[in-house]
């Protein structure tokens, strides 16, 4: 229930039918998909929730980065985002969010280092951070130049 001091950002749905098992519809406004959890060695209707949290991240990292860059400059190229979850077999270790950022071209220095400050305030990462840590890599302009890691 929203209060007047706050607003209601996104909304989604997600319905299971009886006999669906646990293929779901989820819907977020006019966009309908399907998530599952299939059962060992049976395919999957649809990502995973998990999954879905995991492009959720990616694709709002790439559009954070991508806005930015617009309204800069125009030479960032491509935005690639890999994310991937790692959780611990060790009782006590810490799980986290593995952030991968490629730029195809590259920046200068200082603009540079605005994208890494402005990977870190999306608007998914601010959210998952309340409960996950998200480590973040970015790579400025082809593959062959190091990764820089960032604070998260």
């Amino acid at each position: 229930m929203s209060t007047p001091n706050e607003r209601i950002v996104a909304t989604a749905r997600a319905t299971l039918a009886a006999t669906s098992r646990l293929e779901t519809e989820i819907r977020a406004g006019d966009f309908v998909g399907v998530a599952d959890d299939p059962a060992f060695g049976t395919p999957a209707a649809g990502p995973t929730p998990t999954e879905y949290l995991m492009m959720a991240l990616a694709s709002c990292t790439a559009i954070t980065l991508r806005s930015y860059a617009d309204r800069k400059y125009d030479y960032a190229g491509d935005i690639t985002v890999d994310v991937s979850y790692h959780e611990p077999t060790t009782v006590g270790a810490s799980r986290y969010l593995q952030r991968t950022i490629r730029l195809s071209e590259e920046v200068p220095e200082q603009d540079f280092q605005s994208m890494i400050n402005i990977a870190e305030k999306s608007p998914v990462t601010l959210l998952l951070q309340f409960a996950w840590s998200v480590r973040t890599e970015i790579t400025n302009g082809p593959p062959e130049t190091a990764a820089t890691p960032a604070t998260g």
